[in-house]
């Protein structure tokens, strides 16, 4: 803090007001890369024609770096993704999302139809989310996290 800072920071706090930082908002751009980092990452292997595992569990690297399993994680994701779905009445489909989670719950083999149809749907997804009321769906996602964690 320089002095003026500092100066403002007292000045506050003889008047009661105690000092807060400011809060800045995630830029759009950011916040749309972090809702779809994982989903685009699966889908990105799965188009090079593999995907990291861990003991025969397919696997990813989540924001902070930190090996996660695919199927739970993308689980998550699309019960997420349908509650903002059905409550923002999106009319988006998960079809192929499903069967790509499912598929690699069973250590099935995938056919690049099948990626590309998810990578479609993602790509609705991502439509949505840049056109759609950003906190409507957040306190959405938020309802959909606590259901998952309650469960």
């Amino acid at each position: 803090m320089n002095r003026t800072q500092r100066r403002q920071a007292e000045r506050k706090e003889r008047r009661g007001i105690v000092y807060s930082e400011r809060i800045v908002p995630l830029p759009a751009l950011l916040d749309e890369f972090t809702v779809f980092d994982m989903p685009q990452s699966i889908i990105d292997q799965l188009t090079n024609g593999t995907i990291d595992a861990a003991d025969d569990v397919p696997v990813f690297r989540d924001n902070r770096g930190e090996w996660c399993e695919v199927v739970p994680a993308l689980e998550g994701w699309l019960f997420t993704w349908k509650k903002i779905n059905s409550a923002l009445d999106l009319d988006l489909h998960f079809d192929a999302m499903e069967l790509l989670a499912s598929r690699l719950g069973k250590n099935l083999w995938l056919n690049p139809p099948h990626i590309e149809m998810a990578a479609k749907e993602l790509q609705s997804c991502r439509y949505a989310f840049r056109t759609a009321d950003r906190k409507e769906i957040s306190r959405i996602a938020k309802t959909a996290q606590i259901q998952i964690l309650m469960e």
